[in-house]
């Protein structure tokens, strides 16, 4: 467990020192960026995945967009058997059930384009590149094998698996939509693919939006 706390805070910590730095760099030339706000999201895809993450966003004058971006997934592994049955079992009649999971990390750059559809709503579309840190799952046939006591039983899996941790580059692909309700905060809701050697998946997201919204005056917009 303390393993695992010193793991996520050392990620946070890097995702806020990459963001800041980002943002700083940026922050330099308030004349070029017209956008600029930190994003959290989380959200669900392919795999049954689940997933959160960060980002920093900048839009610049000439509507092109650019973002720095890390993402924490948990998901189905690619290769899992289709006979695959994971461990079950109870414990004080509670019914559980040990899912195998793989959990990738990626951080990306990319850059796109940016479409202001009103006073307060953009869209964006961006690719770039991508660097990921995954669990390849192994699996080996076994044999189930099933106990019980009065107030526990279980009923092993009928695979034994290993995992092995992979790191590779890849392809980031991304569209998000948000509105900006007021000067300094928005929601927005984005997907994204990401396509690497490790496993590829494909993701929702649901966002908030922190820092220099730049609402747009009305003039040249598509809705009025």
């Amino acid at each position: 467990m303390n393993k695992i706390l010193k793991t996520f805070r050392l990620k946070l910590v890097l995702c806020f020192f990459f963001t800041a730095s980002f943002l700083t760099v940026l922050a330099q030339e308030p004349k070029t960026v017209s956008k600029l706000y930190l994003q959290m999201g989380a959200g669900g895809g392919t795999f049954n995945s689940t997933d959160g993450g960060f980002a920093a966003t900048a839009i610049i004058k000439n509507n092109a967009s650019i973002s720095l971006s890390y993402h924490h997934l948990e998901m189905k592994p690619k290769n899992q058997p289709s006979d695959y049955q994971a461990e079950t079992g109870y414990i004080l009649f509670i019914p559980y059930t040990n899912q195998i999971t793989s959990n990738m990390d990626f951080v990306s750059l990319s850059v796109g384009k940016f479409y202001r559809i009103s006073k307060k709503i953009w869209a964006t579309t961006e690719g770039g590149l991508s660097y990921s840190r995954g669990e390849k799952v192994e699996y080996k046939k076994a044999q189930s094998v099933s106990s019980s006591i009065i107030i526990a039983g279980s009923t092993t899996s009928n695979y034994t698996t290993t995992k092995e941790n992979k790191s590779a580059l890849g392809v980031m692909l991304q569209s998000d939509i948000n509105w900006a309700f007021c000067s300094f905060m928005g929601v927005g809701a984005g997907v994204y693919a990401n396509l690497n050697s490790v496993q590829s998946p494909i993701a929702f997201q649901v966002k908030l939006l922190i820092g220099k919204m730049g609402r747009e005056k009305h003039t040249n917009s598509i809705l009025k």
